[in-house]
């Protein structure tokens, strides 16, 4: 009976080692506790030689539990802690992007190792992401700057966010004194003060604003300023649009239309008056009537031409462009002085051309047309006899054609102006001459159509030299 005791309570202590072992990756302390409670209990009624066996093998048990248990739970630990230690540089800022995992060989764990994967793969999603909307930002910056327009961003709280350098220019502010301020905290400015009004009445009241700024001085100014708040309240958008030009154009096109009429009003009032005195006086005297009528028909003569230059300015602002040709300028030149002499035996016309042939794209009609109203202005106010030179000079990519006259010249202050439409330095002069002052402006225009440029030099009584330039056709070349 004692033998069997003895052999039950060593297969309970067999039983209690084996489960230890199996239990290893659960182990904890009570674990080991309950483990030493049965060991004592089952070495109840055992001789002190197998007590001290028993618990040698208790021990012994216990601690191969917990060293084992130790490195397992170690080796769980330490891929967890180099995850956490490289997030944890990204989260004190000490990395700007989040950095890339890699595990030791020790914690090259399967599990862990996927993790690790998993996360550098959604660290790349989003750095590219990052990067992604840095490009775009950058793109955005770059439009908003080649815009013509002035562009204002602003926070809620209307601080300036951006401000392009258009802006910038319109509003005389360098950007380092209009970024992250308000516009009215700039040096105070009527122009800055309107823009601020508009931006608080666009963010308080949701609603786009818009305003036409008009400073006049030396050169009067338009701007259409638009205030237009963002979506989600997160703040407004200032448009500055110079509208000058468009002003200006519409300020030539009154005066135009005032020019015209007036100058199309004086011939049919003189055409008339004639014409009511040959009526009203039958009696007249035959030489009388001849000068009435030959005024009459040099009146005319001074109307068609008027409507003529009207017709030929129409015609050339709506040039199209399979008008223009490959057109060698040498002998067009060339038989524009031949049709001036014929015109005009007396005047004495020099050329001078260190080129045979210079080829540039050009509606040949039209541009006879602008060197011969040049030639007719140098000989219609010279002094004394006619006397033209004309030079041609070959540049890298431009041909000059200068055309110089022994005229009257032109006064310096009236030269900014000698081409707009019906200006003339002479009024009395030009009127006489049939002159309606759109010559040098039809002048201007078809040269500008030649993709060309126009200037005039002179000097009170002694001259004046005006300077076509026209681009090469380097093709043809």
């Amino acid at each position: 009976m004692p033998s069997l005791r003895k052999k039950i309570i060593l297969r309970d202590i067999f039983i209690t080692c084996v489960l230890m072992v199996v239990l290893i990756p659960v182990g904890n302390f009570m674990i080991d506790v309950m483990f030493a409670r049965s060991f004592v209990e089952s070495t109840i009624g055992l001789k002190n030689e197998c007590k001290v066996v028993s618990l040698l093998l208790c021990l012994g048990c216990i601690f191969i539990h917990r060293g084992v248990g130790t490195y397992m739970v170690s080796g769980i630990l330490k891929p967890i802690q180099q995850i956490l230690s490289a997030l944890r540089r990204f989260e004190e800022g000490k990395e700007e992007l989040l950095p890339q995992i890699v595990l030791h060989a020790a914690a090259d764990v399967e599990e862990f190792r996927k993790l690790a994967s998993i996360l550098n793969a959604q660290t790349n999603r989003i750095q590219k992401q990052i990067e992604h909307l840095t490009k775009q930002k950058e793109e955005t910056k770059q439009i908003l700057e080649s815009l013509g327009e002035g562009i204002v961003a602003l926070d809620p709280s209307a601080k300036v966010t951006f401000a392009n350098a258009k802006a910038c220019q319109m509003l005389h502010i360098p950007p380092v004194e209009i970024l992250g301020k308000r516009l009215d905290s700039t040096k105070t400015k009527e122009l800055t003060e309107k823009c601020h009004d508009l931006i608080v009445y666009a963010l308080q009241t949701t609603e786009p604003a818009s305003y036409l700024w008009n400073e006049r001085g030396d050169r009067s100014l338009y701007l259409e300023l638009s205030a237009a708040p963002l979506a989600y309240q997160d703040g407004a958008l200032l448009v500055l649009q110079d509208k000058t030009s468009d002003y200006q154009i519409i300020g030539m096109g009154k005066d135009f239309i005032a020019n015209a009429s007036h100058e199309l009003r004086t011939p049919i009032t003189i055409i008339r008056g004639f014409a009511e005195t040959l009526q009203d006086v039958p009696d007249l005297s035959s030489t009388m009537k001849e000068e009435i009528i030959e005024k009459i028909v040099r009146t005319c003569i001074r109307l068609d031409k008027l409507v003529r230059s009207l017709l030929i300015l129409t015609d050339v602002e709506n040039l199209p462009k399979d008008r223009l040709k490959t057109t060698d300028l040498i002998p067009l030149v060339d038989n524009c002085i031949h049709l001036m002499k014929t015109a005009n035996p007396t005047v004495l016309i020099t050329s001078d051309s260190a080129v045979e042939e210079v080829f540039i794209t050009a509606d040949a009609d039209l541009l006879e047309l602008a060197i011969l109203n040049i030639l007719e202005n140098g000989i219609k106010y010279a002094k004394g006899p006619p006397q033209l030179e004309i030079s041609i000079q070959k540049e890298e990519r431009a041909v000059q054609l200068k055309i110089r006259d022994n005229g009257i010249g032109i006064p310096e202050s009236d030269l900014a102006r000698i081409f707009d439409r019906f200006y003339t330095v002479n009024k009395a002069r030009s009127r006489k001459s049939g002159g309606a002052g759109l010559g040098l402006s039809i002048v201007k225009t078809i040269v500008e159509k030649h993709s060309g440029a126009v200037h005039a030099e002179s000097i009170a009584d002694f001259g004046s030299v005006f300077t076509l330039t026209f681009p090469i056709k380097r093709s043809i070349l």
